[in-house]
């Protein structure tokens, strides 16, 4: 077998890692490894069958202590080219089997720690990155003392879920009990859909200030490419992002801090090779970490760097899990700007949608995707899942591809109806 006919591993199935195989693999079997409940429900099946690539499924419990030793038992005669973590919880399992395969990844010793904030903010300790004051909390009391240890609100939040799902600002000791009920009961069905193992929660210092995120590829170490994007949240106690802007219009010491921030994050995790997403929080001045995911971004980030960079970075991260160089030099800054803003609707079923051809034809609108039609049911954002569609719109500037992004959004009006 050639080294271009050998099957792209991906472990955890979205619609835009289908896209990726269908855009940079269309002559080789992408592989995608995904768990019997994500099968059931993203319909995977089907899903795949109508990939314009060629696309094989393997189901089995990845997050499994020895799932990725079974797995190259089982296939350990047909090395593939490449493992890419397609979503957080499998992080650890692609870095096992890529070490496995003798083939780069994040190192599994990373991928743990990135994958667990809690094991993250260990990590931390004695390093000279800013962090939050943070616990492992088990029951209601646990963040009562921690509100009256830092005499203030504090963020309940899982330590190894992705997406914001769980995750609430608590404002006040009398909303505890509420809080810990609404996260980790009431939700506990959402978590375990996307993952087996039991969730566990942190409470942390409430940190206020802008919200900013580092993207990076990472070969053996050395970082090639980073990029600054900025966050913007929706309103409330649940911090769901709103909106990205690439690149954030920050000053260039301010980049140079976040970027030097994440490169000690990746040194202290011992990361190695991959695409990183760290997220931080600037209170006065100073980067405090949030997390660090060690895969590919959500929410069109990766859309927004390739259309502000002019650059191909999937191409690109491919080829160095691939085991190559870029493909050419990557760019130290970007030629453009590119953001995309997150439509939201008042909880309730849809029963109808407006506005969207007037979205499309505004003016730098790159692509408007519509995640809700009428019959479909809306809640008020508590985590990425509850997102109704997004906007993504380019400039000159991150600024003003963020203003045109926002402004095709609030054409954009979707009815619905409340349902009791």
């Amino acid at each position: 077998m050639s080294f271009d006919d050998r099957p792209v591993i991906i472990v955890g199935y979205t619609a835009g890692w289908r896209n990726v195989a269908e855009k940079h693999h269309p002559h080789a079997t992408t592989v995608f490894v995904d768990t019997p409940a994500a099968v059931r429900e993203k319909n995977l099946r089907a899903a795949l069958s109508a990939a314009d690539a060629p696309c094989e499924l393997v189901v089995m419990e990845y997050e499994e202590e020895d799932a990725a030793s079974r797995f190259h038992r089982e296939y350990r005669n047909r090395p593939p080219a490449a493992v890419i973590p397609g979503i957080e919880y499998a992080v650890p399992f692609a870095a096992r089997l890529a070490h496995l395969f003798d083939l780069p990844g994040a190192g599994a010793q990373a991928a743990d720690r990135m994958r667990d904030k809690w094991l993250l903010r260990r990590a931390m300790a004695g390093s000279d990155v800013r962090n939050p004051v943070s616990r492992e909390v088990f029951k209601p009391g646990d963040v009562h003392a921690l509100m009256a240890e830092v005499g203030g609100p504090v963020v309940l939040k899982p330590a190894n879920r992705q997406g914001s799902i769980g995750t609430r600002i608590v404002r006040r000791p009398d909303d505890v009990d509420e809080a810990w009920a609404e996260c980790v009961v009431q939700e506990h069905a959402a978590m375990t859909a996307q993952s087996v193992t039991p969730v566990r929660m942190l409470a942390e210092s409430h940190l206020r200030g802008p919200e900013f995120s580092v993207e990076a590829l990472v070969r053996d170490g050395h970082t090639l490419f980073r990029n600054v994007t900025a966050k913007s949240l929706f309103p409330g106690d649940r911090p769901v992002e709103l909106g990205h802007t690439v690149p954030a219009n920050i000053t260039a010491a301010m980049q140079a801090r976040l970027c030097a921030a994440t490169e000690l994050v990746l040194k202290q995790v011992c990361f190695q090779t991959g695409f990183v997403h760290c997220e931080w929080i600037v209170v006065e001045g100073e980067p405090h970490l949030v997390e660090c995911a060690g895969r590919m971004p959500g929410g069109s980030i990766v859309k927004l760097i390739e259309l502000a960079w002019k650059v191909d970075i999937t191409r690109e991260y491919l080829a160095v899990m691939r085991g190559a160089a870029p493909s050419a030099a990557l760019p130290e800054h970007p030629a453009d700007g590119a953001a995309s803003w997150f439509l939201s609707a008042p909880p309730g079923e849809v029963v109808q949608v407006d506005g969207v051809p007037k979205a499309v034809d505004s003016p730098g609108v790159v692509s408007v995707d519509l995640m809700v039609a009428v019959g479909s049911r809306v809640r008020a954002p508590r985590s990425g899942r509850d997102r109704v569609g997004c906007v993504v719109a380019a400039d000159r500037t991150g600024t003003g591809a963020r203003q045109r992004a926002r402004d095709a959004a609030a054409l954009i009006d979707i009815s619905v109806r409340t349902v009791l």
